[in-house]
């Protein structure tokens, strides 16, 4: 773990998060947040550390064809610092990926590809139940009432026509081989090229990385052959959206503001494509299109709209910093056969 690049990343986060509250007003927002409910806010915590066990079940559900595999505590600690990891540093969605598939393995039996191929499927799981949740979210609120969608829904049904493409795009690839072949051709072409290099010996070479190639394509067809390893996978990852978007209901009533639960299901899964940008956790992206859909959805002024941004991040994605962080402090000191 690169501590120091964490640091620097998460410091930056904060304050780009105290720009949004200045730029905002500094003073509406902290008599918003001094005013929250303390209980509602609890609960808050705990239902997005629901979450948390959720996304971590969703992975330990894929792992299950994988000979060797992690578990028990040990899937435990090196899941947690893997997520501490993609929470802490920068292109978090990139870089976590690679490294929970390493902490994963290396106190196991299992291979690091097959490992990256179950948190890639996890990944995937996920960004798709978003979509599912954001999309029933509307059809709720169009049905109910309670909440303006104009312009919400349309972005909605953008993202979810965008995201059906895509998987059946990456379906129809998987499907016919297509991505096994192009990677393995391309990878193999290299390895030859690496082997005639001076001083590089052609055994360490040669077949190493295409056998990882092959690895990740074997434990993504073995997931894919089995129906109800898919069909638990999805409906873990479904759940633990509605569990994400939960503490967004409890930190809105704890600021004072009755929306029903269906306009919180639209507005946490839209909210997470502000992540896209280079800070830890998408800091800073997640608050500022959070706060824009309270405003235009729930009608709140933009103080509170900003205070339930802060905190429902705060509920969510930093509670699972800290504790995460103790837990990759733990997964760092302690060797493995003293835990």
């Amino acid at each position: 773990m690169r501590w120091r690049r964490a640091a620097a990343g998460l410091t930056l986060a904060v304050a780009v998060v105290a720009l949004l509250v200045y730029g905002v007003g500094w003073e509406e927002v902290l008599e918003n947040v001094r005013r929250a409910n303390p209980v509602a806010f609890t609960v808050a915590v705990v239902v997005g550390l629901g979450m948390l066990a959720l996304r971590a079940a969703l992975v330990y559900r894929l792992l299950a064809p994988v000979d060797g595999s992690a578990r028990g505590l040990t899937f435990v600690t090196a899941y947690l610092t893997g997520y501490f990891a993609r929470s802490a540093l920068p292109w978090s969605r990139s870089t976590g990926t690679p490294i929970t598939a390493y902490l994963l393995s290396r106190p196991s039996e299992s291979e690091f590809e097959d490992n990256l191929a179950v948190v890639a499927a996890a990944e995937a799981f996920n960004v798709l139940a978003s979509l599912v949740v954001a999309v029933v979210g509307v059809i709720l609120v169009a049905a109910v009432g309670g909440g303006s969608l104009s312009g919400v829904s349309t972005s909605v049904a953008l993202l979810t026509a965008g995201g059906l493409v895509a998987v059946v795009l990456v379906a129809v690839v998987f499907e016919r081989g297509l991505a096994r072949s192009l990677t393995v051709g391309a990878t193999s072409r290299l390895e030859s090229a690496a082997g005639r290099v001076p001083k590089l010996s052609p055994e360490r070479a040669d077949g190493i990385l295409t056998a990882r190639i092959e690895g990740f394509f074997r434990t993504l067809e073995a997931i894919q052959a089995s129906r109800r390893t898919l069909a638990a996978a999805f409906a873990i990852a479904v759940v633990s959206w509605l569990f994400n978007a939960a503490p967004l209901y409890f930190v809105l009533l704890a600021l004072g503001v009755d929306v029903p639960f269906a306009l919180v299901l639209v507005c946490a899964p839209l909210a997470s494509f502000g992540g896209v940008v280079p800070l830890p956790g998408g800091s800073g992206g997640v608050e500022i299109v959070l706060a824009g859909l309270l405003v235009a959805t729930a009608g709140v002024s933009a103080g509170a709209g900003t205070a339930g941004a802060i905190l429902y991040r705060l509920s969510t994605y930093w509670a699972h910093l800290v504790l995460c962080g103790i837990v990759a402090v733990y997964h760092t000191l302690v060797p493995p056969e003293s835990r």
